[in-house]
């Protein structure tokens, strides 16, 4: 890869990596009842879309494994943007350094939630968090060992 295709690839990956951290920052800085309402709206659009209907009931049933497996798939999405940065970076390991760099957001997420109205931390949700991560981190890596292995191919 040249050097300027490096820099690019780079920069996509931090560019990445920031949104994404942008965007779990914003979702848990909603207050507990927005947070709650917005993510029973999302429930109700995918029910309808997938089931063709959306009752009180699926919405209770189904609210709480949506918001755990959004926590999972943000955290997934933060550690293969943040495999992506250190790819770039000599002498690391960069899965455990993705992974370790998306647990410590997590646990200072749940911290700041401490301060959110009607939120809280949970050590459960650092280790979803972190899990998802891991999980991403490792899709990553997979990918870019296929990619170099194809390169070296050809």
């Amino acid at each position: 890869m040249t050097n300027n295709r490096k820099y690019i690839s780079f920069a996509f990956w931090i560019l990445a990596a920031v949104a994404i951290a942008a965007a779990i920052f914003a979702f848990s800085s909603q207050p507990a009842e927005l947070s709650n309402e917005t993510s029973k709206e999302m429930l109700h659009k995918l029910l309808e879309l997938f089931l063709g209907e959306a009752t009180d009931d699926l919405i209770r049933q189904y609210n709480h494994p949506l918001r755990k497996v959004a926590h999972f798939t943000l955290y997934a999405m933060l550690g293969f943007s943040l495999t992506g940065v250190f790819q770039h970076q000599r002498r690391v390991h960069k899965l455990p350094l993705a992974v370790i760099a998306s647990a410590a957001f997590a646990a200072l997420d749940e911290l700041h939630q401490r301060f959110v109205e009607g939120r809280g931390p949970q050590v459960s949700d650092v280790l979803l968090d972190t899990a998802g991560a891991a999980t991403g981190a490792i899709l990553m890596a997979l990918m870019l060992l296929l990619l170099y292995r194809s390169a070296e191919n050809n």
